[in-house]
């Protein structure tokens, strides 16, 4: 809630400084395209979320996993409402035409419907928050608005999505934590575990390359990498085998 309150002032704050009409024109039109897709990532993992509340064993995972998924419907709410602010509706719709039919987007649209089809609650919990978020939101929130658009003149967008990276950087220590108390369990806990980490790490890893293109262009793939090698040092930290 603290962590809305500050997205509400950032709006305000823009807002009485009509920061977003001095947004330089290119960063506008290259924001746009890359953050309106992602709506429907952060409705996929609102879906994925539910699922693991529904049938998850034990509260303390179904409790958090109710939270997480409005958090996820908070995050594509917050992507809307930023499209709104920095363009005419029709940058919605966009977004919504590039996710089913733009072929840049197909591998990673692919791969999130592949993620809304899985049974276990386990193996989404390690497919949608330990993969998939870990390795998205370092790339767009980190890499592509913090590093790229932010230096560009893009700060005020920076502000208004200052709600996901630090929603992730504390929802991270949950995830791992639930991680290493699992795979602490058994010994074979432990080994699928691994390699649910390694083959959804590396299917995000494939369907995020040509989003990291569109957002971050030659450098993109040597962000992806980076990110990677943060993920790869928490599936260690958490007691994952290498």
């Amino acid at each position: 809630s603290r962590q809305q309150e500050a997205v509400e002032t950032n709006y305000q704050f823009v807002d009485s400084r009509t920061l977003l009409s001095k947004l330089p024109d290119d960063v506008r039109t290259h924001a746009c395209p890359v953050l309106m897709p992602l709506r429907h990532v952060a409705w996929a993992g609102n879906m994925n979320n539910c699922f693991i509340a529904a049938y998850g064993y034990g509260t303390a995972l179904t409790a958090a996993a109710t939270f997480h998924s409005m958090d996820h419907l908070g995050v594509a709410q917050y992507l809307t409402r930023l499209g709104l602010a920095l363009d005419e509706p029709g940058v919605l719709e966009a977004g919504k035409n590039d996710w089913l039919g733009d072929p840049r987007w197909q591998v990673l649209r692919r791969h999130v419907e592949d993620t809304l089809v899985l049974k276990d609650p386990m193996e989404i919990f390690v497919a949608q928050n330990l993969a998939l978020d870990g390795l998205l939101y370092p790339l767009i929130y980190g890499a592509f608005i913090d590093d790229h658009l932010a230096i560009r003149g893009g700060t005020a967008i920076a502000m208004l999505t200052g709600f996901m990276p630090e929603w992730h950087d504390e929802t991270v220590r949950w995830i791992d934590a639930v991680v290493k108390a699992a795979a602490a369990e058994s010994p074979d806990n432990k080994t699928l575990i691994t390699g649910w980490a390694k083959t959804w790490g590396d299917r995000a890893m494939a369907a995020l390359a040509p989003v990291a293109e569109i957002a971050l262009g030659a450098q993109g793939q040597v962000a992806l990498a980076s990110v990677r090698a943060d993920y790869d040092a928490r599936c260690k930290k958490a007691g994952l085998e290498a």
